[in-house]
């Protein structure tokens, strides 16, 4: 999964620093084989959006696969704010700013806004943490706010859905 994310992180047909993931779409094909060799395609691309499909192989078998939806030359939306001010599921895990800064170094994701004092966990480090945790070969999430370093995040699992809070705010929800 990570060299899927480093290969995605480090294509050169695109550059996406200040560009923030909306939606990303993670399936794993086989779960004993990891990926040899990778393949970056841009889908669409316009002002607004850019669709990257990144393909994980092993000889020609499609191991894993990666649809990132990135959100080009927006500004952040007002956050929305959880029905109560009450903190909602249960507590997941925190990610500190050096887990943040190493994740960036090990996928090569260099862009600023997960480099600062305040980072803002990288999408796809979320998208890790919630496979290990759930253990599944196959989830999209939605990504709504940002969740920041140090702060803890809280899940709520309704049936095949997962949502993150953190701040009071729906930081994403996912879709197993």
């Amino acid at each position: 999964m990570i060299s899927l994310f480093t290969a995605f992180a480090t294509g050169e047909d695109f550059f996406y620093e200040g560009a923030f993931i909306a939606k990303v779409k993670y399936q794993r094909f086989n779960e004993t084989t990891n990926s040899e060799s990778f393949k970056n395609e841009i889908i669409k691309n316009n002002k607004k959006l850019c669709i990257i499909e990144c393909i994980g192989y092993n000889d020609t078998e499609i191991i894993e696969k990666l649809t990132v939806y990135l959100m080009m030359n927006i500004g952040a939306k007002e956050p929305m704010k959880s029905d109560t001010s009450e903190i909602q599921g249960v507590l997941w895990r925190s990610f500190s700013k050096e887990e943040i800064a190493e994740f960036s170094h090990t996928t090569g994701d260099t862009n600023s806004i997960h480099l600062t004092d305040n980072p803002v966990v990288q999408g796809l480090f979320i998208l890790k943490e919630l496979c290990n945790t759930t253990k599944v070969n196959e989830i999209e999430i939605k990504y709504i706010h940002p969740v920041y370093g140090d702060n803890p995040v809280y899940i709520l699992r309704e049936e095949n859905t997962i949502k993150g809070f953190s701040n009071g705010f729906l930081c994403f929800q996912a879709t197993v």
